[in-house]
């Protein structure tokens, strides 16, 4: 099956970086276990994943960690590569086979469209999400799912939460210029992050009442532009931190990660890597939002 490795090199295209081979300090070092965590009745959790392309790999670390502090999370919201991974784990994948499929996967260029909407179609995507997902509509998954796209023509999000994962990921994921839009019952759906970079609101709006934000985006800094579509793309990048930056201070825990060097020198295993430590980092920090939702919802 053909699924995360060509789809997370098709998102990146336009970044073009080469890994290095992983040093000792890329691994992830486990803590000393933490005491098992009681989520209160009514305390529904939510995990909103970014988009950040080939940054993407760290939330397959973010799901591991969470797997194995046994965090109950009810809902995942996903914007492009997080729709993408966080399709998976909702749809009943653990991360420890997310983390398989990427990691088997060979670099396999999408069909090459002759359309002018776009250098590549996605429909490559379509056969082995599909057989991730066993033909299930996303409402059927064990956890409740959403995926955030743009409407095209009007510029509007749409969060797609019902009907087949594969089109909503798809939707999710096409990046403007790089992929052709997506028909989803009518309209043009093209990349979530021009409206929703880190879908927070999209966790709530599906019934989080305790969200974690996982921002994973590129950042401008991280790369000199150079060239038309290198332009092109760092006024993406700028456009979507400034939205991520605002969308992420109405999560109760943010997870923010800087990534780009490290994916450089320690490729898909440091990514993951740091995904795992960030929510180690981070637990003090979710456990006081737990006892703080906890308590606002006491009698």
């Amino acid at each position: 099956m053909r699924a995360l490795r060509r789809t997370f090199a098709m998102l990146a295209l336009a970044l073009a970086s080469t890994a290095a081979v992983a040093a000792p300090d890329c691994r992830f070092e486990a803590p000393v276990p933490a005491p098992a965590l009681q989520v209160p009745e009514g305390v529904r959790i939510g995990l909103a994943l970014g988009s950040g392309s080939m940054h993407g790999y760290a939330h397959i670390g973010v799901l591991q960690e969470l797997e194995a502090r046994a965090l109950p999370v009810a809902v995942v919201s996903g914007t492009s590569v997080g729709a993408l991974v966080g399709s998976l784990w909702a749809s009943g994948l653990s991360a420890r086979a997310i983390d398989a499929l990427a990691g088997r996967e060979e670099l396999d260029m999408s069909e090459v469209s002759a359309s002018w909407q776009g250098l590549f179609s996605s429909e490559p995507m379509r056969s082995p999400l599909e057989a991730a997902f066993r033909g299930r509509p996303i409402e059927s998954w064990p956890r409740r799912f959403g995926a955030v796209a743009t409407e095209l023509s009007r510029g509007e999000r749409r969060l797609i939460s019902t009907g087949d994962g594969a089109v909503a990921v798809r939707a999710s994921s096409a990046v403007p210029v790089l992929f052709l839009p997506v028909a989803v019952r009518g309209e043009r759906l093209v990349d979530g992050a021009l409206v929703e970079p880190v879908p927070v609101e999209a966790a709530r709006d599906l019934g989080a009442n305790l969200v974690i934000a996982v921002d994973v985006a590129y950042r401008p800094h991280e790369e000199v532009a150079s060239g038309l579509t290198a332009y092109a793309f760092q006024a993406l990048h700028i456009l979507v931190n400034s939205l991520a930056a605002s969308q992420a201070r109405t999560a109760d825990v943010v997870i923010r990660l800087n990534l780009h060097q490290r994916w450089k020198d320690c490729g898909r295993e440091g990514l993951v890597a740091a995904g795992r430590q960030a929510v180690s980092t981070a637990w003090p920090e979710i456990q006081r939002a737990i006892l703080a939702r906890s308590a606002k919802r006491a009698p």
